[in-house]
């Protein structure tokens, strides 16, 4: 093969939805199809396929290879830590924003108003089809030098709260008071749904928060709680 057709095989005949994953991936993919379907959100109208089952292939794989990562990079660790540490990196919260860093909401194809997480569960299905199309090393290389090392700060992570919640009916415990986090209302239609939650210690109410899920708005609001114990 001659290098003007060789140029042209890779280059010139890729399709613009090619050239946009090339821009996403940094590499160009051997089957597009899986790709077409991890960047298609159930919310539109018309689709044949929607992300939901590569949604969950990517998530077991994003998964196993932050453990693996995890247990690799700190190798003085113990158990708790790994754990508490793995549970960060694989959280909505980073997801969403790797996912918003390498640009992905410009190409998920979605008719969702206000649902950021939708970018986090698009990201664990790009995972799914980068492992069917690419195999299982190639994705953890992948994911460890494409999406975490670039963009998270591993260490800076490990400082950060891991769950509000927790460490509010934590304090509760210590301080020998009831936290009790409750459903107040739930609105909108089921792929944008929101949930309003209200935290109580005691008899008093502490502070409340909207979510797109119930742990979501309990997490808010107990970060919120949190902030108005410490100033009062």
């Amino acid at each position: 093969m001659d290098l003007f057709r060789f140029f042209k095989q890779t280059f010139i005949s890729k399709t613009p939805q090619e050239k946009q994953l090339f821009k996403i991936l940094g590499f160009y993919p051997k089957d597009i199809n899986p790709y077409k379907e991890a960047l298609t959100h159930k919310s539109v109208r018309g689709r044949i396929v929607h992300n939901e089952r590569l949604e969950f292939l990517g998530d077991a794989i994003f998964g196993s290879v932050v453990a693996d990562f995890v247990f690799r990079e700190f190798p003085d660790e113990n158990e708790g830590f790994l754990t508490q540490t793995r549970s960060k990196i694989v959280s909505r919260k980073t997801l969403n924003t790797i996912a918003l860093k390498i640009n992905l909401n410009t190409v998920l194809k979605h008719q969702v108003s206000s649902n950021r997480s939708i970018f986090g569960n698009a990201l664990e299905a790009l995972i799914g089809a980068v492992y069917l199309d690419k195999g299982y090393q190639f994705t953890s290389n992948y994911i460890e030098e494409k999406l975490i090392r670039p963009y998270l700060d591993i260490h800076q992570l490990v400082k950060e709260v891991s769950s509000h919640k927790g460490k509010l009916l934590e304090w509760g415990q210590a301080q020998k008071k009831q936290v009790v986090f409750k459903l107040v209302s739930s609105y909108g239609k089921d792929h944008e749904k929101s949930y309003e939650v209200m935290v109580m210690i005691g008899q008093k109410k502490y502070a409340d928060a909207v979510g797109t899920s119930i742990k979501r708005a309990e997490e808010l609001a107990a970060k919120r709680a949190l902030k108005e114990l410490i100033q009062s």
